[in-house]
């Protein structure tokens, strides 16, 4: 249903109205985004944009495999406050877990060799951050913010 006001500019303009529980008229909100100065709705096309300003520095945590077969713990065991990725420099796949030890399966993302895993910004793991790779010495690129 539309409901005509007039705005400060004594113009007519119409409002999308729904009855509430009580069978009153409410106005209809709906999020929307600015996009080329116009405003659009937002939906799974064209989702709400976000930005994190608890954003800090990103520290660096890049190493090598310490021993093929086993897993390393990620950061000196600090878990990232609002995210991390892991790029594999290697060329043999590498795992990572934040929800426990890092294993070849299980829980583990793997990262295929050349490929990054990023979280979005604002997570934070469970715990910390831990990797898993099948030879000594694959080099890995790691950032926590």
């Amino acid at each position: 249903m539309t409901l005509l006001v007039k705005d400060a500019n004594t113009t007519t303009q119409p409002i999308s109205t729904q009855p509430d529980v009580a069978g009153n008229l409410v106005p209809v909100h709906a999020p929307a985004s600015m996009v080329g100065g116009i405003a659009t709705p937002v939906g799974p096309m064209a989702p709400l944009p976000v930005i994190n300003t608890a954003g800090v520095a990103a520290i660096d945590g890049s190493a090598t495999v310490v021993a093929g077969g086993t897993a390393q713990t990620l950061f000196a065991g600090f878990v990232p406050i609002n995210g991390y990725l892991v790029a594999n420099n290697s060329s043999a796949i590498l795992y990572v877990s934040d929800v426990g030890t890092a294993t070849s399966g299980g829980a583990s993302i793997p990262i295929a060799a050349g490929a990054v895993f990023m979280t979005p910004s604002g997570y934070k793991p469970a715990g910390t951050v831990s990797l898993w790779g099948g030879t000594t010495g694959q080099a890995f690129a790691a950032r926590r913010w």
